[in-house]
C-alpha cells in the first residue's frame, strides 16, 4: 500500500463548458437541440461562450436553462444556479475595471504656421468662390426680370394737380420708360419723372428692360380733379371771350397704346398714353395743337364729325393744328 496522500484531480466546469460537454455526450448540434426547445441558436452560442452581456434578460435566460436541462433530463436547478454565480462573477467584475479616460490634448497653437502654400490655396479658394458667385448673379439677372419698385404715386390715388412726379427703383444699368418716353436711370438703379395729367383718369405704364432684354413693367392708375385757369385781361375784371365759340376735339387710338399729347390754346391739357376704346376729349377756343407718336393709330373728330386719321397710313410721329376751321394744312 502505497504510503501519503491520494492525488484527485478536481474538474471545475463553466456553465458554457459544461453545456457543450453535456451536448458532445448526447452527440447533437446547437440547430437541433434549438428546435425542440425553441431556444435562438445565437443564444445557445451566447451560454455557451460565457457572453452573458449579449443575452436577453434574465428571466428569459433562467428559462432558456430550465428547458436546455429537462430535454437533457438534468438538474435544471444546477443550471440556473451556476448561471447566477458566473453572472455575478462578471457584474463584479466590470465594476471593478478602471473606467478608460481620455486626455484632451492640448492645441498647440505654434504648430499652426503660415506658408506660402496656405495663403495659395486659400486665395484660390477665395477666387473660386467669387467666380461662382459672380456667374449665379449673372444667371439670375439673364433668367430673371430686372426688380421694379415704384415709391411714388401710389396706384388708385386721387390728386388735385395737373402735374405728378414717379419715382422709383430697379436694376443698375436697366433702361427705363414711362408711357414710352425713356426716363434718365441713376447709378443706382434709381429714376424720376414728372408727368402732366389729364383731368380724370389717367393710366401710367412703366417698364423696365435689363441688359439681357428681360423686361418687367407697372400699371398705375390716377385720378386727377382739377380746373384750368382762365387768364385775368385786369385785376378784378371779368374775362372778354374774344373771336369765335369754342371747339371741340375728340381723340382716340386704335390697334395699340400711343402717346399722345394736346394742347389747348398754348396750355398742355394732355400727355400721356392712349389705350385702343379709350377717348380724350378737348376744348378750345382759338387752337388746339395734338402731336401723336403713331399718327396711323390716332383719329380725331371735330366737332361731332365723322373720325378721320391724323395723318397717313405711316406709323411716324406727327403734329397737327386744329382750329375753330378744322385741322390747318
Amino acid at each position: 500500500m502505497q504510503e501519503g496522500f491520494t492525488r484527485k484531480k478536481v474538474e471545475s466546469l463553466t456553465l458554457g463548458e459544461k453545456l457543450k460537454k453535456l451536448r458532445g455526450d448526447f452527440r447533437m448540434s446547437l440547430s437541433e437541440i434549438s428546435k425542440v426547445t425553441k431556444i435562438q441558436v445565437k443564444y445557445l452560442e451566447y451560454l455557451e461562450n460565457g457572453q452573458y452581456d449579449k443575452l436577453p434578460a434574465e428571466v428569459y435566460v433562467r428559462g432558456f436553462l430550465r428547458s436546455y436541462a429537462r430535454y437533457l433530463n438534468i438538474d435544471e436547478q444546477a443550471l440556473v444556479k451556476l448561471y447566477e454565480r458566473e453572472r455575478n462573477i462578471h457584474a463584479n467584475l466590470s465594476q471593478d475595471m478602471p473606467k478608460k479616460t481620455f486626455a484632451m490634448k492640448n492645441l498647440d497653437i505654434s504648430s499652426l504656421t503660415i506658408t506660402p502654400r496656405s495663403l495659395v490655396l486659400v486665395t484660390i479658394v477665395f477666387l473660386v468662390f467669387g467666380a461662382f458667385f459672380y456667374l449665379y448673379r449673372e444667371f439670375q439677372a439673364f433668367a430673371g426680370a430686372p426688380r421694379l419698385v415704384i415709391l411714388s404715386p401710389k396706384s388708385g390715388e386721387t390728386v388735385e394737380t395737373s402735374e405728378i412726379v414717379v419715382t422709383g427703383k430697379t436694376d443698375k444699368g436697366a433702361r427705363v420708360s414711362i408711357n414710352n418716353q425713356p426716363v434718365f436711370v441713376g447709378g443706382d438703379g434709381e429714376f424720376s419723372d414728372k408727368l402732366i395729367l389729364q383731368s380724370g383718369l389717367n393710366t401710367i405704364i412703366i417698364v423696365s428692360v435689363n441688359r439681357f432684354d428681360k423686361e418687367k413693367s407697372e400699371t398705375l392708375s390716377i385720378e386727377a380733379h382739377y380746373t384750368l385757369s382762365v387768364p385775368e385781361t385786369s385785376s378784378g375784371s371779368t374775362p372778354v371771350v374774344q373771336g369765335k365759340e369754342t371747339f371741340r376735339l375728340d381723340v382716340s387710338v386704335r390697334e395699340a397704346p400711343t402717346k399722345i399729347t394736346l394742347e389747348a390754346d398754348n396750355m398742355m391739357v394732355f400727355s400721356g398714353m392712349l389705350k385702343p376704346g379709350e377717348s380724350q376729349a378737348v376744348t378750345a377756343k382759338e387752337r388746339v395743337k395734338v402731336t401723336s407718336e403713331n399718327a396711323a393709330r390716332t383719329f380725331v373728330r371735330f366737332n361731332g364729325l365723322p373720325e378721320a386719321p391724323l395723318g397717313g397710313s405711316q406709323a411716324s410721329r406727327e403734329e397737327a393744328i386744329f382750329t375753330a376751321d378744322g385741322k390747318q394744312e
